[in-house]
């Protein structure tokens, strides 16, 4: 018998919780949350007020918030406990938002390229106009693409970490005018992580009008590419005036196979005056 008509017995506050009656079980026999009263014979009863606490204690289970720490927090609820508690976790909260947007946006960039390379035609060169692209770039270097230093991958990682850029954007290079200009393709001057929010962006690549051209295989496999671009140059009278930038289409998340993989190169140009 309920020693208090206000006080809910375990199986009531389970149903208006929606927290399971072993759930409370658990957390009493671990002093994380406590009924309100345990009578003589063992029976548990809950104030209503304690629905408050319980919710707090879910949502902070939610966030992965160890029950170590949650135990130390309803062991002690003062307003200046719950104040730099309950800020600490809306800090962590806002960081780890930030993480899934970035997660988000990757998977929008992903697919974007995705239904970009399963219809593409990997065989004509073509004359389009981009919008602006938003990249997170390294810092500039000169390297063989078949051999890129492995301290300049894990320097542009680093930053990209730094900078809440999420590993598994779609990558590629920029390969400098002047090597264009020359037709030496083989040294790339920056790897760029191709990302959807201009937040995590540090430059981009200006819209414009650009030779177009996609090939099967991954960044190492452009020479056949780069051979009818620039062809398809020469005979549209055309003057590159800018960086080439390589992307993935489809790589080793679309295709395990490299002859699935799929990738585009484009270079800005415009028509001789």
């Amino acid at each position: 018998m309920k020693q208090n008509q206000h006080l809910l017995t375990i199986s009531e506050f389970s149903r208006i919780s929606e927290v399971k009656r072993k759930t409370l079980i658990f957390y009493d026999t671990i002093g994380v949350f406590c009924p309100k009263y345990t009578a003589p014979n063992g029976y548990r009863y809950y104030a209503h007020e304690q629905i408050y606490v319980i919710s707090m204690i879910q949502i902070l289970k939610e966030l992965g918030i160890p029950l170590s720490k949650i135990k130390d927090y309803t062991a002690d609820i003062t307003p200046g406990h719950a104040l730099s508690f309950l800020k600490e976790q809306q800090q962590n909260l806002t960081e780890k938002i930030r993480s899934l947007q970035s997660v988000q946006g990757m998977l929008e960039e992903r697919l974007v390229r995705l239904e970009e390379g399963t219809s593409m035609d990997t065989r004509n060169v073509q004359l389009l106009s981009f919008e602006e692209t938003l990249i997170f770039q390294s810092t500039p270097f000169e390297a063989d693409r078949q051999a890129i230093p492995d301290e300049i991958w894990l320097d542009f990682y680093l930053h990209c970490k730094q900078n809440h850029v999420t590993f598994g954007y779609p990558e590629g290079y920029l390969t400098a005018r002047e090597q264009l200009k020359k037709q030496e393709t083989k040294t790339v001057s920056r790897i760029v992580a191709f990302v959807k929010d201009a937040s995590l962006a540090n430059a981009s690549i200006p819209a414009g009008l650009f030779a177009a051209a996609c090939g099967p295989g991954s960044l190492e496999d452009t020479d056949s590419i780069y051979e009818r671009l620039f062809s398809f140059i020469r005979e549209n009278r055309l003057e590159i005036i800018g960086d080439a930038c390589e992307e993935r289409l489809i790589d080793e998340v679309g295709s395990s196979e490299k002859k699935g993989q799929i990738t585009r190169v484009r270079i800005p140009v415009r028509c001789f005056k």
